[in-house]
Parts: C-alpha cells; structure tokens; sequence
C-alpha cells in the first residue's frame, strides 16, 4: 500500500523533470544559410534566445560553433546576444551542397542545454551558360574569316569536359569546331574553321549534354544547356552587346562587336553625354573604352556613328544609340601590387592598399621568417590576430563613419594618411568619393612597440594581411 502512495509521487516528479527538459532549449529563428547563398556572403543565425553577453560581442572568434560540411574556413562573431554571423575566408565551392550543425559551443554562456533543429542545408548555385556571343575573327594561316563563337559560364569549367558535351549545328546542319582554350577557365573560344560565309544571316543552336560539372564543384548539371545564337553576315558590323564596370577608379565600357575593328580612330565613331575622354584597347570581342574621368554614380548616353568597320569589311549601316550606368561598386580590398607577396628588410617599406566601398579595415601587420616563405605561400600565413601584449603584430585600421580617421596604436590622424610603424613617418594617402589608397611602411629590421624587445633578425619581412 506504501508503494503505491510512493510510486505518484516519483511519476508527478518524472513527469514535471522532463517537461523542464524539454523547455529548456534554444531554436534558431532566422537565417539566411538557407536555399541557394552567394559565394562571397556572410551567414547569419539568429536564435529565439539571448546567448551571448553583452560585454562580447562584437569580437572575432574562432571557436566552432556551427561546423560545415564540406568545410568552411572563416571566423564567428556575435552581433548581439541572440545574433551569430559567420564569415568565410574564401568563395564557397561552386555548385555544391552544404550541411550546417550549430554545436552546443553557442550554449556556453547560457542557460540553456540544447539547440532544437540543429541542421541546416543550403547550397551554391548550379552552373550556368551566362552569355554567348558570335564575332568574326581573321585565321592566322590564311587570313580567311571564320566566326568565333565566345561562351562564358558563371564558374570554371575544365575545357577538356566540355569538348566532349559540346554540339553546334548551324542551319540545321551539324558543324566541326575547335575550342581555342585549353586548361581550366570560365570564358571559352570556339572557332568553326570550316565554315564558309555567305551575305546573310545564319542561326546556330549550341548544345551541351548534361553531366558537366564547374571546376571544384560537386554538382554537375542535371539538364542539357542549349542556347540560340545568330550569326551574322561577314559583310556587315553589328554591335551585339554594351557592358560597363567600374572598380572605383577607372571606369570601362566594353563594347562587342560581330567582327574585329580595325585600326580606326575610334574617338570620331564613339561619343558620350557628358562628354568623356579615354583611351581604346582593342580586344578580340571589339573594344574596351577606359577613363578615370566616368563618375560611377552618373548613368552616359552615347552614339557610335554609323561608318565604323571591322576587319574583314563589315560597315555598320545605320547609328547606334544606347546608355551605360555602372551602378552600385562591389566592396573590394586588395593590395594594388599583385605580384607581390612580403616586404623585405632592404625593400622601400611601402604597401599600397586599394579600398573600394568599404566602410571600416583592419590592418595586421606581422614578421615572418625567410626560412617560412614558401611554407606561408604554399599553405597561407594568419598571424594571431588579438591585443595580448606579447602578440608580434601590429595594427592599424581605416573607419569611413568615422570622418575618415586612420588609427594606429596610440596614435589617430585625421586626413587621407595613415602612420607609420614604430618609428617611422607618416605617408600619404589618395583619396575619392568611392576609393581608398592607404600607404603605409612596413616594420624592416625593427622590433614590433607591442612586442618583446629582441634585437633584428637577418633575413627577416614584413607581412600585411587585411
């Protein structure tokens, strides 16, 4: 009889326990790792929850909260206490399908002992015939014209994949091709070597099986790409498409053409509103328009006369009219200097940084031995990036809403400069409405003001990583 009285007690206790359990978890609210992502994007994760305390956030971390499969490198940082962001390091693979699962790491400071739906999926956009185009070109053998036919996809493709998917019947009539290219690459040439020109129009329809999958990529396409192309006659000029870019200091316009321009004074052709100045390169496609004078927040207008020839005799008949904007810049950092990979002791101590539409950078700068140098090429260099005092880095940081103020330790300058490492002067930088130069010398043969104090090291450069 006591076991009974006993035994309600137990199960009113099992059952209020459990309930407990089950209440006390975290689920996510919103994010946008879901679906198809951009390559280059953050990803946010937003619980129903605060997790985090306030006096953290805002700080880069590289604990693993969420993990990624295939792996993602990047860092964390919490926004708010109820706000994860993950940033990656480099572009996600092209056509590929991710898996997230947010750990029990995002639980530390919390109450809370559980992450309901801990799994999410998402994925990269499958790979895409973005643009072709059709242009006459001049054989080097004979000088004869053949059309070239320019395909460019949204990722890489390894050409040798692509040769044996790739179909073109012309008039309904299959034709023999060569690709140009060889390797891997995102724009591919294809010329028709045996193909005879008349005075007229000709429809060409390109097929390529399914089955071809982006260089890095996982998923190969699931359908066959087809795509229609005219291909004009040899013996007239045709402008088959107008684009425009701007990467905050020069602007370009590209203009495609059906056949090769000649050596013509281009400027007597091509007129815009506002009236511009620039300079001419002439490509394969037709030609590219360069000048640093194209504001990138005023849409031109402009004419290319009719009169204008291509190489092999084609004349454009009748007036062009169109307009170029270049819109919105994409936020870019990069070192102008490609080529370059470290500062060396001897060198002139300057690095130049081009910032385009980006609000705030950090600057870290560090030494690395010589014996390290093909290591850090080979497998990457990230030196440890904090404030501790024995840290061998130094930092320096560009903040737009801050009036344009370049920090550096101990130190602030209003004005297109940022300052120099211990010891060092101060040097200039240019400055534009959407552009940032920042110069700035590296530390050669000194020790860091934020570091131990050691003598110099032979054979010791400077690194800067942004």
């Amino acid at each position: 009889m006591c076991n009974k009285y006993l035994l309600a007690p137990l199960l009113l206790c099992g059952t209020i326990f459990l309930s407990s359990c089950k209440r006390n978890y975290v689920a996510l609210d919103y994010t946008n790792a879901k679906g198809e992502v951009p390559r280059l994007s953050n990803l946010v994760f937003r619980f129903n929850k605060s997790l985090y305390p306030d006096s953290l956030i805002n700080n880069w971390d590289s604990t693993s909260y969420i993990s990624f499969e295939p792996r993602i490198q990047g860092r964390f940082r919490w926004n708010g206490p109820d706000e994860l962001v993950f940033s990656p390091s480099q572009p996600l693979l092209p056509a590929t399908n991710y898996k997230a699962t947010i750990n029990d790491d995002v639980l530390h400071y919390s109450k809370f002992n559980n992450v309901r739906e801990n799994e999410i999926s998402f994925y990269t956009s499958a790979l895409l015939l973005d643009d072709a185009q059709v242009t006459w070109v001049l054989q080097d053998e004979n000088h004869s014209a053949v059309p070239q036919i320019n395909l460019r996809f949204n990722y890489p493709i390894k050409v040798d994949d692509l040769k044996d998917k790739l179909k073109i019947n012309v008039d309904g009539n299959n034709t023999n091709f060569t690709i140009q290219n060889i390797g891997t690459t995102n724009a591919v040439t294809i010329r028709l070597n045996e193909f005879k020109g008349e005075d007229k129009n000709y429809e060409a329809n390109i097929t390529i099986d399914k089955g071809l999958k982006p260089d890095k990529g996982e998923n190969s396409t699931k359908d066959p790409i087809k795509t229609v192309l005219s291909i004009p006659s040899p013996y007239v000029l045709n402008i088959n498409n107008v684009e425009s870019e701007h990467d905050g200091t020069e602007g370009q316009v590209h203009i495609y053409t059906s056949q090769q321009l000649t050596g013509q004074i281009i400027s007597n052709f091509i007129k815009f509103s506002p009236a511009v100045n620039y300079t001419v390169q002439y490509e394969n496609y037709g030609v590219t328009l360069r000048s640093d004078k194209f504001d990138s927040e005023n849409s031109y207008t402009f004419t290319i006369n009719k009169g204008m020839r291509g190489t092999i005799g084609g004349t454009l008949k009748e007036e062009y009219n169109g307009s170029v904007a270049f819109g919105q810049l994409e936020s870019g950092i990069k070192f102008t200097n490609n080529k370059a990979i470290y500062l060396s002791k001897k060198g002139g101590g300057n690095i130049e940084v081009r910032i385009t539409n980006t609000p705030k950078v950090k600057v870290v700068i560090s030494k690395i031995y010589e014996s390290n140098l093909l290591m850090a090429d080979r497998y990457g260099y990230s030196p440890q990036d904090n404030d501790d005092e024995s840290s061998d880095v130094e930092y320096a940081s560009y903040n737009e809403d801050e009036g344009d103020e370049y920090e550096y330790p101990g130190r602030s300058a209003r004005g297109p400069a940022i300052p120099a490492a211990a010891g060092g002067g101060w040097c200039a930088g240019a400055r534009s409405p959407h552009r940032r130069s920042l110069f700035f010398p590296a530390k050669t043969g000194r020790t860091s003001a934020r570091s131990h104090p050691q003598s110099a090291t032979r054979g010791m450069g400077t690194v800067a990583r942004l």
